[in-house]
């Protein structure tokens, strides 16, 4: 971007591609960090919050989510088993790095459905995709800090196709800022954060969409480390009065994530907030 280049790697290791590292001429703290790479391999799958299990059902577990790799995509699974829970795939890619709030954040994925969510459709069916950004400051404040979006894609819902962004209101709750009607094609969204403006931005399929700056506090077991998240997210159907026990299913691919450091940053990073 802007500042000096002294000398350019290609690191490959474990699926991550770190394709190019500018550094300081001190050599002392990298001035832009670029990782990318064609699907998940390598990414972290853990379970999340948004959890529900009907009466009757064994509480909702890791063996209730996976995420596959293949060529050029990964597809995350939620509710595998098809049992009457809502189940919640968090895929994510963890950089612990101290230095992470020094720099401005810029990344991007492609997205799709390869199915309709529909109320005929029991067999796979859909709650949200969801995504966004995190450095968690464990040492410090001990609060998650970035931004999020949710799609929402329960088909017996009255905002069917609504697109959301999370938000500190009342203490964490997502907020309506658009609508993107559900369909089986590949849909890209860009954010970047500023940490120490304290501002974000969104594009989806190159429209922007509102956004926040959050600062969300976590459970007392989290670490003391500073650690950048960069999350995928699905939430399987909610089994409700249809008692459905569907599968959800989302592809992603072509994921990117750089680094910029903010003191060196004199031109803008694609679609910034200035």
């Amino acid at each position: 971007m802007t500042a000096s280049l002294t000398r350019r790697d290609l690191i490959t290791k474990g699926g991550l591609s770190l394709l190019g590292v500018a550094v300081l001429r001190s050599g002392q703290q990298p001035a832009t960090q670029v990782y990318q790479g064609a699907n998940f391999a390598g990414w972290e799958v853990t379970l999340g919050d948004a959890l529900y299990a009907a009466p009757g059902e064994a509480p909702v577990s890791q063996s209730d989510i996976e995420t596959l790799h293949y060529d050029g995509y990964s597809e995350l699974r939620a509710n595998i088993q098809r049992r009457r829970i809502m189940a919640h795939n968090i895929t994510l890619k963890r950089i612990n790095d101290e230095l992470a709030f020094t720099y401005i954040h810029a990344c991007r994925y492609h997205f799709r459905l390869p199915y309709l969510p529909a109320t005929d459709n029991l067999d796979v069916n859909a709650q949200t995709i969801e995504g966004g950004l995190f450095v968690w400051d464990g040492g410090n404040t001990r609060l998650d800090y970035g931004l999020a979006f949710q799609w929402l894609l329960n088909p017996w819902m009255s905002n069917f196709g609504e697109m959301r962004c999370w938000t500190d209101r009342n203490g964490g709750e997502w907020q309506a800022v658009d609508r993107m009607t559900p369909d089986t094609t590949w849909h890209v969204i860009d954010f970047v954060i500023d940490f120490e403006q304290q501002t974000t931005a969104i594009r989806l399929d190159g429209k922007h969409i509102p956004s926040c700056f959050t600062a969300t506090p976590k459970p007392a077991d989290w670490g003391s480390e500073t650690a950048a998240r960069l999350q995928a997210e699905i939430i399987s159907l909610y089994p409700g009065s249809v008692d459905a026990q569907a599968l959800h299913r989302a592809e992603f691919k072509d994921w990117r994530w750089q680094w910029e450091l903010q003191a060196t940053c004199h031109t803008y990073l694609p679609f910034a907030r200035r």
